[in-house]
């Protein structure tokens, strides 16, 4: 019932006379054949922030990225801990039907396993079954075009990554994105033609080795690491990014301890989500895709991932997919071309 609700979800879009329904798990294959052919760096592009955290359950332990205090804390306030870590309710595929691209994983080591977990301070739940998830959801989805983006990993050494790397490798094998040196070469047309439909990020240097997989600066994802929605809001105004390279914002309010304990019988998805939902959602309508141009005055957006995804009827997610309706005029798509 969950899955069939988000299969038949469609957004009308309109933008400066343009509009047309795009069904959310097949938003890629519907935009326009002029926004296909833009560069796939200046589009926007909705994700998820701390992806696969939706596997955290009570009977999660602590994971090598626990801060000191967590450790302490941990067996006295389980619970309240856990609900600060949370940051998605819907599991991987659920993400995907909803329209969300770019997936923020953060991996760690488990003594005693073999196996790769995800974590936020507890583990997640193990790397396979969300990972067979999107290649089976890009199997059935040939236009549409996954990033994920391997932010960190805990408890790893250089067989670890090895190991890891080649996981990837045999996993998506020629569904991958090789990194390129000019990146305006990609877009959707380009990529549904090559039949490639995997962006790896690797941020460890041993990413230098592996031509398949995307460096760090290719895009970055610089942490506002703000509590409150003003500061939020500034840093994601005024965030440079190189016009040659994708960037990510990330919409999303940081809980420091302090937040936290002012807020002991909430969670984050009441005290952080929503406020960033109610206040920051709205104004992202002033953003705008495309190639940055100096001093033209707009925020230029690529990705953009926030918290609990789900909420509202994936509204995050339609606001984002509806900003790229914004390049059908002509100077957008002149200016995306650069």
């Amino acid at each position: 019932m969950f899955l069939g609700l988000y299969l038949v979800l469609v957004i009308n879009m309109s933008e400066n006379g343009f509009a047309q329904n795009v069904d959310l798990q097949h938003w890629m294959r519907d935009l326009p054949e002029q926004i296909r052919n833009i560069p796939f760096i200046y589009l926007a592009i909705p994700g998820s922030h701390d992806s696969m955290t939706y596997n955290i359950t009570r009977s999660s332990g602590l994971a090598p990225d626990a801060e000191p205090i967590l450790k302490r804390l941990y067996p006295l306030f389980h619970g309240t801990i856990l609900r600060w870590t949370i940051t998605q309710a819907v599991d991987a595929l659920q993400q995907l039907l909803i329209g969300i691209r770019y997936f923020d994983l953060r991996l760690a080591t488990k003594t005693g396993s073999d196996d790769f977990y995800f974590t936020h301070g507890v583990y997640a739940g193990e790397i396979y079954q969300p990972l067979k998830q999107i290649k089976d959801f890009i199997y059935e989805h040939p236009y549409e075009v996954v990033i994920l983006d391997f932010q960190h990993f805990y408890g790893f050494t250089p067989d670890d990554h090895q190991r890891l790397m080649r996981f990837i490798l045999n996993l998506f094998g020629p569904q991958l994105v090789p990194r390129q040196p000019d990146l305006n070469g990609i877009t959707l047309n380009s990529l549904h033609r090559l039949r490639q439909q995997v962006i790896v990020i690797y941020r460890h240097q041993s990413v230098y080795a592996t031509s398949e997989f995307w460096q760090p600066q290719m895009m970055p994802s610089p942490w506002p690491q703000q509590d409150n929605i003003t500061g939020l809001l500034n840093f994601l105004k005024n965030v440079k990014r190189n016009p040659a390279m994708g960037f990510v914002h990330q919409a999303v309010l940081t809980p420091t301890p302090g937040f936290i304990l002012f807020r002991w019988v909430s969670n984050l998805r009441e005290k952080c989500a929503k406020p960033v939902k109610n206040e920051i959602y709205p104004k992202l309508s002033e953003f705008s895709p495309g190639r940055p141009i100096e001093r033209d005055g707009k925020t230029r957006v690529n990705v953009i991932i926030a918290d609990f995804v789900e909420m509202d009827n994936a509204i995050f997610s339609k606001m984002v997919i509806k900003l790229n309706f914004k390049l059908l005029n002509t100077e957008s798509i002149s200016h995306s071309y650069g």
